[in-house]
């Protein structure tokens, strides 16, 4: 390889390594500071096709039809994020105060139980038996206090944060109503910035972009739905009342891939064992087992589908999205990806080759 070549390697590299570099500090830094005005934008996208149609129907100003909807939108949200959100505060926080009351009242009186039998089967273990018990008790009721304080003072702390998540509601409402209503006006006026080549490839970033996140949109929701159905049948074959409604509130969770269903489905069955409920702690045990390995298998292959990459690769940049960026990372990365991939099918940009 001559000077020159290995001059333009490097410098091509450096400039990748700087574009990828510049795009991860965008991403963790920028991205959030604007996120209000980016979930605005968003929201703006979503309704800007039913907007379009009900404009055609009823030849009604544009203005007044977003008006309309998101409002409509908004009061619908608020509504039941207040109702679904109250009703889980007040929950967890019954839990946690409870917990220590809780453990004295049921859990204490079941190790003891466990262990008295266990002592009257095997009197020469009895001292052993007697020094777990007492090391537990102590860790266990420890644990739950530590615990209950740290998540009542979660709460507490999250009720103080308010007033700034009241102020990027804010701003997020308004900006979705700014995008909506001058949607147009506002695309038209960026695309009108860019010339030739440049103008084309912005042009099938939007497109591109519109199309890939409605696709991982709808793999997400495969997925959901799989595992609300597993998680409902499990439920109504364990006998708990309302499988469903369970099904759909943990469903929704295990798409967090901070909680899981693991989150739920773990503790629930250590405590149906302690207090000696073994079908529904084994029950909840095997459940968690098969929504584990259904979801390792299938969250790849149904987003890759959906996306047009390899499982594989999507699993890659999963795992360095999620290590880069946590729960955005997670998600971003493979969308980033797609729309590199389809740029590049396109011939608008050039980073890899393509196969025959």
């Amino acid at each position: 390889m001559s000077i020159d070549k290995q001059k333009a390697f490097i410098v091509r590299v450096a400039f990748i390594v700087v574009i990828l570099l510049l795009g991860y500090i965008g991403i963790k830094y920028v991205l959030p500071l604007l996120m209000p005005f980016v979930i605005g934008m968003v929201i703006a996208v979503i309704f800007r096709r039913p907007i379009d149609l009900l404009q055609k129907k009823t030849k009604i100003k544009r203005t007044y039809i977003s008006l309309i909807m998101l409002i409509l939108f908004y009061g619908l949200l608020g509504l039941s994020i207040s109702m679904i959100g109250f009703k889980v505060f007040a929950f967890l926080e019954d839990l946690f105060s409870n917990a220590p009351t809780v453990y004295n009242d049921t859990i204490l009186p079941a190790l003891q139980k466990t262990s008295g039998n266990l002592s009257d089967q095997y009197p020469e273990i009895r001292t052993y038996v007697d020094n777990f018990m007492n090391n537990i008790d102590t860790s266990i009721f420890t644990f739950l206090s530590k615990a209950s304080s740290t998540v009542l003072g979660m709460i507490t702390s999250f009720a103080g944060q308010v007033p700034a998540l009241l102020i990027k509601m804010i701003f997020t409402i308004v900006s979705s109503f700014f995008f909506t209503i001058d949607y147009y006006k506002i695309t038209r006026f960026v695309i009108l910035q860019f010339t030739g080549e440049r103008r084309t490839m912005i042009l099938n970033l939007k497109d591109n972009g519109i199309g890939t996140l409605g696709k991982f949109f709808r793999a997400y929701s495969i997925i959901i739905s799989i595992t609300f159905l597993e998680l409902s049948i499990g439920f109504w074959i364990i006998g708990l009342p309302t499988p469903f409604l369970f099904g759909g509130l943990i469903a929704i969770i295990d798409v967090l891939p901070i909680l899981g269903t693991g989150a739920v489905l773990l503790p629930w069955s250590i405590i149906s064992f302690i207090t000696d409920n073994t079908r529904v702690g084994l029950g909840m045990l095997l459940l968690y087992i098969v929504i584990t390995v259904v979801r390792q298998t299938i969250e790849p292959k149904i987003v890759g589908q959906q996306i047009g990459l390899h499982p594989i690769v999507t699993l890659l940049l999963m795992f360095v999205g999620a290590q880069l960026m946590g729960v955005l990372g997670l998600f971003l990365l493979p969308i980033i990806a797609t729309l590199l991939l389809k740029l590049n099918k396109d011939g608008t940009i050039k980073l890899l080759k393509k196969v025959d």
